[in-house]
């Protein structure tokens, strides 16, 4: 079936009929389509991705504008970028309102007349052709990421195998993997190779705080949940309704609010903060960790029976030192990026650099690698060069192993040290008194009575 720019639903055949000969004049040169149920609508808003649609409300006179309402509903799920009018002789304020919450936008009578409604089609196609154009910016965007796993090692073989693979499901993901390998990355690709791609991919970094602000960020809050929440807001999860919802550093995330993750998991629910009703949400949920996971479950900081609950699809996410056949190809990309972005004439390696890149152990993994490169440019081209030397690469000493093994824990030690330098300057400023020291830091007194509870923390002594 050819493609169509804007699509007429209605029932009265004699109407649509009318409708189409007295907009074709108007509506040059897009191409119009007319169809009078509800299942040739779905079926040619999936063939053919029409630009606007124009509805009946009432497109089946039994069931009334309840059957509008699903068709509404339906062909926004199929089409998210197509905008929709509704057309319709049930001109009432409380329908309006309630097809504009399904997704119309906008709502006329039909005794408009054929100017007025050309004009709304015209606005409304330019309106989703902009919004396409967005959409496949964000996909190229997305494709350009793709680099993370540039190369033709088993390593990378296997991981683009998993992930490829998870797309096809709609079980959790969990990614596990040390810092800068491209987790983030991963769970973005799953997304956009899964049949959710038109949905919104939601990634949230749980902050340094308590429970109350990691849960209303999370599932929302509604007016007067607590101090300074003066009006209601929908949180990431209901956001991510539809698409995916990746949680970075899953192992941040408070206890209190893993457990009420396990319930978005379980029943496809959530109750934002301060709310005695629950939501219902459909979103993908996909985490990660740089963490150990032993350590991880160990400590506490993963909750066991979520751990379960997510751990169907395990993706390992390999360090770069597992990945070394493809450091040249990456460093090689790297540098064709930054060359373009800005504008600077360094177009290659030397075999000498080139092999120092392979060399190097990469601690801080593809992220370390671009920002190595990139300042490795900025050298060469400062000297006049075309071509990165041996000596433009900056990269330090090698990190020390241990049975060829990083210390992964280092990263967490030193942010659970800081975390306890923090609190306990603030109790001691605070002469001890956990409330006045948790108002200080911006968190819940419960951050300091976890730590305390882990005896993390030395309390001041009391004068």
């Amino acid at each position: 079936m050819r493609e169509i720019d804007v699509l007429f639903v209605d029932d009265d055949g004699d109407f649509l009929r009318s409708l189409v000969r007295a907009l074709s004049p108007l509506l040059t040169p897009y191409s119009l389509h007319g169809v009078g149920s509800a299942t040739q609508a779905i079926h040619v808003s999936t063939e053919c991705r029409p630009l606007v649609s124009v509805l009946d409300l009432c497109i089946d006179e039994r069931r009334g504008v309840d059957s509008g309402y699903e068709l509404l509903s339906s062909l926004r799920s199929l089409n998210s970028s197509q905008r929709i009018l509704v057309l319709t002789g049930h001109g009432s304020t409380a329908c309006g309102i309630r097809a504009m919450e399904l997704g119309a936008s906008s709502f006329i009578d039909k005794t408009a007349t054929p100017e007025h409604l050309a004009a709304l089609i015209k606005d409304a196609v330019a309106q989703a052709r902009l919004r396409r154009e967005y959409e496949a910016l964000r996909r190229d965007h997305d494709r350009g990421s793709e680099w993370f796993f540039t190369g033709a090692s088993v390593a990378h073989t296997r991981l683009i195998d998993e992930l490829d693979f998870a797309a096809t499901t709609s079980q959790p993901v969990l990614l596990i993997g040390e810092t800068g390998t491209g987790k983030s990355v991963c769970a973005r690709m799953i997304h956009n190779r899964s049949a959710r791609a038109s949905k919104n991919f939601v990634h949230y970094h749980p902050n340094f705080g308590g429970g109350d602000l990691v849960q209303s960020e999370l599932f929302g809050h509604v007016r007067g949940a607590y101090t300074g929440a003066s009006e209601s807001r929908d949180g990431l999860v209901s956001q991510a309704d539809g698409g995916s919802l990746f949680v970075d550093e899953l192992d941040e995330v408070p206890i209190e609010t893993q457990v009420r993750l396990l319930d978005l998991l379980q029943e496809y629910r959530v109750r934002p903060v301060g709310s005695d009703r629950f939501v219902s949400v459909n979103c993908r949920f996909m985490a990660a960790t740089n963490r150990p996971l032993e350590e991880a479950l160990a400590s506490g900081k993963i909750r066991r029976d979520l751990y379960h609950r997510i751990s169907h699809c395990l993706i390992r996410v390999p360090p770069l030192r597992d990945r070394r056949d493809d450091i040249a190809a990456m460093a090689k990309h790297f540098l064709s990026r930054v060359a373009r972005r800005e504008s600077i004439h360094v177009f290659e390696f030397s075999d000498q650099a080139l092999v120092l890149c392979e060399e190097h152990s990469w601690p801080g993994n593809v992220r370390e690698l671009q920002a190595a490169v990139e300042t490795a440019a900025f050298r060469a081209a400062h000297k006049g060069r075309a071509i990165i030397q041996r000596d433009d690469l900056s990269l330090g000493e090698k990190m020390s192993m241990s049975d060829g093994e990083p210390h992964l824990g280092a990263f967490h030690e030193r942010l659970e040290a800081f975390k306890r330098r923090l609190v306990e300057e603030a109790l001691h400023s605070c002469s001890g008194n956990q409330v006045r020291a948790a108002k200080l830091l911006g968190v819940d007194r419960g951050t300091i009575r976890r730590l305390s509870a882990e005896g993390a923390i030395a309390f001041p002594k009391s004068p």
